[in-house]
């Protein structure tokens, strides 16, 4: 009733269907692990060097005449969330310090599995008179310009700090 041709093509489409299932389930894997990944792929890091260097190019920027000193020498009064899954939430600087973390006692609660339940805290350091930052021991750290800390930091306006997905700077 069924001949060897039959066979092999049944044999052959079951192998290509298998296949297809298999290259389906690699790709799935891949883009949810890309998603989740605090690691921002190499085309992103590609992007944002390519800015960093036009941002660094001499370009004379007109300073406005009302000013007497930069706005980058101007205490931060805002810590900003610019990446992440709260992009574009900011939070108040005042003098106590901000947690940050997953545990909702936090005061910036961040639903990240790369998040530890107590990360960080942002706080004002009594012996510089500047912000500061400090990994409380979390798993995956807390990224400073992209370096790692291991000891509290301190914090210039606008440089970005990045824990789990989150990027947020002070302004």
């Amino acid at each position: 009733m069924f001949t060897e041709l039959t066979f092999a093509i049944l044999k052959y489409g079951f192998l290509i269907l298998l296949w297809v299932f298999v290259w389906l389930t690699v790709r799935s894997l891949y883009k949810d692990i890309e998603t989740l990944s605090p690691r921002k792929s190499r085309a992103h890091r590609r992007k944002t060097r390519q800015a960093q260097k036009a941002a660094a190019s001499p370009t004379p920027v007109p300073t406005p005449a009302t000013h007497e000193m930069p706005v980058s020498h101007a205490a931060p009064t805002l810590l900003v969330i610019i990446d992440g899954p709260l992009a574009g939430t900011s939070v108040q600087l005042n003098a106590g310090a901000i947690t940050l973390g997953r545990a909702a006692s936090n005061s910036v609660v961040l639903d990240d599995e790369f998040v530890s339940s107590h990360h960080a805290r942002v706080y004002p350091d009594a012996a510089s008179g500047q912000w500061a930052i400090e990994d409380l021991g979390s798993t995956n750290g807390t990224v400073v310009n992209q370096q790692r800390i291991s000891a509290p930091t301190v914090l210039a306006p606008r440089v970005p700090v990045r824990i789990g997905a989150t990027t947020f700077e002070l302004r």
